[in-house]
């Protein structure tokens, strides 16, 4: 079973650096692995064949069992390739330019080095996740970040024109429609982790890359 961090500890965890190590992963914990469902521990053997760790997102959502498997369910096969009317690089673009918008520093720190990955280009992706509006994106690039980010800060701004402008640029409606949902799931993700307040992993600071396609 999961332990609750008290609230005192949890703000002495932030204001002491002494004891930084100890910051609890989230706000509710982890669960105990011994006691997981087996669709979910299924999961955490996954990430373990394929990353070598659980990740904390995972860890911390699994506090209930059920949110962890929808949202890992939704994701994989959001971001399946072989699905995706979108490249890898766009997917990756509107996972980063959402968590920035958000301000969720545990997606922007993993999906950053994703997009690194698949651009080739790890200072580039890192400007983009400090501000997409001061690099010089291409049309395609530029139209997906600035849909993204208005989705998220400001979703009745969009009309019809802005749709159509990625239509111009050679998106398909499907594909339209695609970036419209990675942008919308980013943000269901990102609330999750910053209201339970999800500890990056040490290997996004030790420039591991936490996921692949």
């Amino acid at each position: 079973m999961s332990t609750l961090a008290p609230e005192a500890t949890v703000s002495a965890h932030h204001l002491n650096p002494a004891v930084i190590d100890a910051e609890p992963v989230s706000r509710f914990g982890t669960p105990d692995e011994s006691r997981l469902p087996p669709h979910v521990a299924e999961i955490y053997a996954k990430f373990r064949r394929q990353y070598g760790f659980v990740p904390n997102w995972l860890a911390a959502l699994a506090i209930n069992p059920d949110t962890a498997y929808r949202l890992v369910t939704f994701y994989e096969h959001l971001f399946e390739p072989h699905r995706s009317h979108l490249t890898a690089a766009e997917r990756e673009l509107i996972a980063v330019v959402t968590s920035a918008a958000n301000g969720c520093s545990y997606c922007v720190f993993n999906h950053t080095q994703a997009l690194a990955k698949v651009l080739g280009d790890t200072v580039r992706a890192q400007r983009i996740a400090q501000g997409f509006h001061h690099v010089r994106l291409a049309p395609k690039e530029a139209a997906l970040a600035e849909l993204s980010e208005r989705l998220t800060r400001d979703a009745g701004s969009i009309g019809e024109a802005d749709l159509q402008n990625l239509r111009a640029l050679g998106f398909t409606s499907q594909a339209v429609t695609e970036v419209l949902e990675i942008s919308a799931f980013f943000n269901y993700a990102n609330r999750l982790t910053i209201a339970l307040n999800v500890l990056p992993d040490n290997e996004f600071f030790a420039g591991r890359d936490v996921r692949t396609e």
